[in-house]
């Protein structure tokens, strides 16, 4: 069984085992045993060897801030447009997270860009293609900054002036790609706790899987936006275990240690096995306590070690122990600090798969993750279930919809 920390035995010499998610691990060459554990703060651990597996990327880059993967996501060769789309020649080669002008051989700016989507908007029909093409050419901050002079330019927000040409699902895609990420974040919050009924899965897609400065920054953007905080709609939309986990979330106590202590992340494991299976009925805030708190390092060991201390894994626990949304969350909280990648893409997969498309979920993954993670998501998802992302989104969607979002996987 491979090492995970919690055995202070050195491996045999030419081991070379499997670590979590799959990932290679090989201890280094002066692996030895643990230096003697001495009880000091969470937040301190004592040194020790690094531990011996190859985690995932832990902690998800800040808002708009370039994607941490040595991919050719964003530079790759210009996109040239068909030359029956007016006003276009060949869009120049973008680099993720400058500001105009900056970008070698680009000085369009945003008022010229604003110029295009006003005369795309203006008189009778909608230029449909020249949107698009705009769009999938320019980075969160890009877009950002157009959004912002465009009412100086035109004197209407841009929004509204969107809402009131574009329709469906392709509105839904164009008015993503123009809100900030944490404002696109507490916008579809927003919608899913509004009206009669609360969409519990985009809680848990969204507050399950973000980092704590992510969190706060959704929590300001809610707050400004629609005057409310967002713990308050949450309490009012949400009851039981499933409102004090979310509630516990938000709350953005997650430790951000990167090396885990061993002695601490055995003694959670226990603890998570006298919670739930080790007892008759379950310790709910044992579980609400460790799934919040600890660091994706951190959880990543505490999984192994309960894999060691019970033979099964932590997921399983947690299907054993729990139900409904509470047994997603935790479930989401978990695969999302130790593979997010893997996560998006089965939630991809279920928005395709079967009859009908759940299309609010696939523009809502695509539209966030585009440029955070989406090469390693569409990775995982040849992996996992041995298709094409891009020809899946393609045979489930159509026209311009199908376009936007065709362009959006292709541009990285």
């Amino acid at each position: 069984m491979p090492n995970s920390g919690c055995n202070s035995q050195p491996p045999m010499p030419g081991y070379n085992g499997i670590g979590v998610g799959g990932y290679p691990m090989v201890p280094p060459p002066n692996y030895g045993p643990q230096p003697p554990y001495v009880p000091q703060a969470y937040n301190n651990p004592p040194p020790y060897n690094p531990p011996p597996y190859n985690p995932p990327p832990y902690n998800q880059p800040a808002y708009n801030q370039p994607p941490p993967y040595n991919q050719p996501a964003y530079n790759q060769p210009p996109y040239q447009p068909p030359p029956s789309v007016p006003g276009y020649g060949q869009m120049p080669n973008q680099n993720y997270g400058q500001p105009y002008g900056m970008q070698t051989g680009y000085n369009q700016g945003p008022e010229k860009d604003c110029e295009i989507l006003h005369r795309a908007m203006h008189g009778l029909g909608t230029d449909e293609n020249a949107i698009i093409n705009l769009l999938c050419n320019r980075n969160a901050i890009q877009r950002a900054e157009i959004r912002r002079k465009y009412p100086a330019c035109y004197g209407k927000d841009l929004i509204k002036r969107i809402k009131e040409e574009l329709s469906g699902h392709f509105e839904d895609t164009v008015i993503g790609l123009f809100m900030s990420p944490p404002e696109y974040d507490a916008y579809c919050l927003y919608k899913a706790m509004k009206g009669i009924g609360t969409n519990e899965g985009v809680l848990i897609e969204i507050l399950g899987t973000r980092n704590n400065q992510e969190i706060q920054m959704i929590k300001d953007e809610f707050q400004k936006a629609y005057g409310k905080s967002l713990e308050k709609w949450i309490q009012s939309e949400t009851s039981g275990h499933f409102r004090k986990l979310l509630i516990s979330l938000i709350q953005c106590n997650r430790s951000m240690n990167t090396v885990p202590n061993p002695q601490m992340c055995q003694s959670d494991a226990q603890a998570l096995y006298h919670a739930g299976e080790g007892r008759w009925g379950t310790d709910e805030a044992t579980f609400v306590r460790i799934f919040t708190q600890r660091s994706a390092a951190e959880m990543d060991m505490i999984s192994n070690c309960y894999q060691q201390l019970r033979g099964k894994s932590l997921h399983q626990a947690i299907d054993k122990e729990f139900s409904g949304d509470t047994k997603e969350l935790l479930h989401t909280i978990l695969e999302g600090l130790q593979d997010p990648a893997a996560y998006f893409a089965r939630r991809l997969r279920e928005s395709v798969q079967g009859i009908g498309t759940n299309d609010s979920r696939l523009v809502r993954v695509i539209v966030s993750r585009c440029e955070v993670d989406m090469p390693r998501i569409k990775q995982a998802y040849q992996r996992l279930f041995g298709r094409d992302l891009l020809m899946d989104v393609r045979s489930d969607t159509s026209g311009n919809y199908k376009k936007i979002l065709t362009y959006l996987l292709t541009r990285v």
